[in-house]
């Protein structure tokens, strides 16, 4: 995903005055697609000065657990307004990007009144521009209630971060390969179909898996220079890990990419 394409997504961010920049709620079902999303977004936003930054960093990010009750939901303002604090450093207040990524479980359970303190708190800070991350396992009806009630009181965008589907990353890794002077074998392709089928993308996409794979088979041909120069059944089962192993003996020195 190039700044280009995110650009031509959002059109309407060609229409945003320096300084009105939304807030954004995302939404995906890979963690990995959210926050890759997240710094190209914020980047966008850097470059077209859509914030008028004040305080010593310009982003960061804060991990959000699940809660249902006043009493966690404390805990976890807690450490936003500690982080808000080292952020904003000596001036007066804080200009800048929050990002908040939210346990799945917010996208299971949906909203609970608790989450108040938070929305209030966004709600009295219109100068900052907060990205919400809304990771989720499965679809569910919960997943937008939160959206509903921020919505109440800021202006936000919702995005959802489809992930690549295994036709294109298919494409994608023979590209990638063609480009640089490799051909790859139908049982390769198999292999490799088979294997994304069988992943989970929750943690990280097949997009940044497939590319992952292309430079690990490069980096592993470049260090056996004998070797053919297609990329064969056998090559996808040394860098995902998916050879067999002999009885189990052995030390393996392969990142298994899951």
């Amino acid at each position: 995903m190039s700044n280009y394409n995110l650009l031509n997504r959002f059109h309407i961010m060609d229409m945003i005055e320096p300084g009105l920049c939304p807030n954004f709620y995302l939404l995906g079902k890979s963690i990995s697609l959210l926050e890759e999303t997240t710094v190209e977004l914020t980047t966008i936003i850097e470059r077209k000065k859509l914030i008028e930054f004040k305080g010593l960093m310009p982003c960061f990010s804060i991990l959000m657990p699940y809660y249902d009750s006043v009493s966690k939901a404390s805990q976890f303002m807690s450490r936003l307004m500690d982080s808000y604090s080292i952020a904003r450093d000596c001036y007066d207040l804080y200009k800048g990007i929050i990002v908040i990524e939210c346990s799945e479980d917010w996208s299971e359970f949906g909203y609970n009144c608790s989450v108040e303190l938070l929305t209030s708190f966004i709600s009295k800070h219109k100068e900052v521009c907060f990205f919400i991350l809304m990771p989720e396992k499965k679809e569910t009806r919960q997943r937008d209630i939160l959206f509903g009630e921020l919505t109440k009181n800021q202006l936000w965008i919702r995005y959802e971060c489809e992930t690549l589907n295994i036709l294109d990353c298919i494409t994608l890794f023979c590209d990638e390969a063609e480009a640089l002077g490799y051909f790859v074998t139908e049982d390769a392709k198999d292999k490799l179909v088979s294997f994304l089928r069988e992943r989970s993308e929750f943690l990280t996409d097949n997009k940044t898996t497939v590319m992952q794979l292309v430079k690990q088979i490069q980096l592993n041909k470049l260090l056996n220079p004998n070797i053919s120069n297609q990329i064969c059944e056998n090559d996808i089962n040394i860098v995902s890990g998916l050879s067999e192993r002999i009885n189990g003996a052995g030390i393996g020195f392969n990142s298994k990419i899951r």
